[in-house]
């Protein structure tokens, strides 16, 4: 099939992690992806260890087939670089604090009037306009502000993933492609703004939901929140843990019988003292063998319950149940990785070639953008200069 988005060409002068989400999408949907970078050392993505040929992994995942041009972004020179990239472009891509751009000589309404059909993206922490606007938020402080940092569990700690940070730049993806559809129906491009703090709010509408009507949180504190038998996390006599999701009456019952523990069978979605009984009564039972076991009986039974696995446990992270999920990624040196890069497998396509070292493609894109012979010198010497 052919990549959804061939033919549109992305300019990203964003960084971190939002913005290599929103990359990642949109170079599996087919964009040709310029990533426009401080001569300085570029995306802090790419010094983060482990290093692959010199490259952040996560760079090298993120990134692998895009173009990387460097430009100092408030001077003469990077600004007219810029202009010249986004004047070519369909999609330009920023997250610098709110501001940033107009003082340096290229808001994104600047870059929209030379070229009426572009789509600029901005990714600031929170909406404009609003008290806090401007303030500064990594994933951690939105996941505290928006309440799902309370929710994720009862003595709150630190994520050990990036939930706010990927969700933005998947919403970002979607906007994106919104705003695409609505310049084929126009002809008129428009300026898109994802704050990270909306990438909180989606884990926590139906308990926000709950509390707005009810004064309380009903079903997913309750239900879904680990206080029913039916649902929750438990230990087995291997150390190993079990997830256990038989919230259906049919599941429940068949878990009792493979547990023996059908004295419970009326009380798995109950958050009372027999509720607490039934989760005792089941916490027992499967602390009396190793989690593997458990599993394997509940599997041939068709039911809901898994050993908790993490991504480094090589020996209990089947990739097969993956399958399209999964893409084979060119990294700067040595084999490719198997990473499950793809949100959307009905429309993706695994990149054929490795994340760009910094500055690569500096001096071919921005001859093919009508940049000047100074301007294309000016980027192309800041690549060794590091200014």
């Amino acid at each position: 099939m052919t990549p959804v988005l061939q033919g549109i060409r992305v300019v990203d002068a964003s960084r971190m992690i939002p913005g290599a989400v929103l990359a990642r999408s949109l170079l599996s949907l087919g964009a040709e992806l310029v990533k426009l970078e401080d001569p300085r050392g570029g995306d802090p993505m790419r010094l983060m260890p482990p290093l692959c040929g010199g490259v952040g992994v996560g760079f090298a995942t993120y990134y692998a087939g895009a173009r990387s041009v460097v430009a100092r972004l408030g001077t003469p020179e990077g600004n007219a670089a810029l202009a010249a990239l986004a004047n070519a472009a369909d999609v330009f891509v920023e997250s610098f604090r709110p501001g940033t751009l107009a003082r340096w000589g290229v808001a994104p309404q600047q870059l929209r009037a030379d070229n009426p059909g572009l789509v600029t993206v901005s990714l600031p922490g929170f909406p404009g306009g609003v008290e806090g606007a401007d303030d500064v938020a990594h994933d951690l402080n939105v996941l505290a502000r928006s309440g799902l940092l309370a929710r994720l569990s009862e003595q709150p700690t630190t994520p050990r993933v990036q939930i706010a940070d990927v969700t933005t730049g998947l919403l970002a993806t979607q906007a994106v492609l919104a705003a695409l559809l609505s310049r084929a129906r126009t002809g008129t491009g428009m300026h898109v703004e994802q704050p990270l703090c909306a990438g909180a709010l989606p884990h926590v509408v139906w308990p926000w939901a709950d509390h707005q009507a009810s004064g309380h949180i009903g079903a997913s504190e309750r239900v879904i929140g680990g206080r029913c038998a039916a649902y929750g996390v438990y230990r087995c006599a291997d150390g190993r843990s079990l997830a256990v999701g038989c919230l259906e009456s049919k599941f429940w019952r068949s878990l009792c019988e493979v547990l023996g523990t059908l004295d419970v069978v009326a009380d798995g979605l109950r958050d009372d003292a027999a509720g607490r009984r039934a989760v005792r009564r089941v916490a027992e039972v499967l602390a009396t063998a190793p989690a593997r076991m458990w599993r394997d009986r509940c599997a041939d039974v068709g039911l809901p319950v898994d050993v908790i696995v993490d991504v480094d446990d090589d020996g209990d992270l089947p990739h097969e149940w993956l399958g399209p999920l999964v893409d084979q990624i060119p990294m700067p040196e040595g084999p490719p990785l198997a990473v499950p890069t793809r949100a959307l497998p009905s429309f993706e396509h695994a990149p054929s070639v490795a994340a760009p070292r910094l500055g690569e493609h500096t001096e071919a894109q921005l001859r093919a953008c009508g940049a000047s012979s100074s301007v294309i010198a000016a980027c192309r010497d800041a690549i060794t200069s590091g200014s």
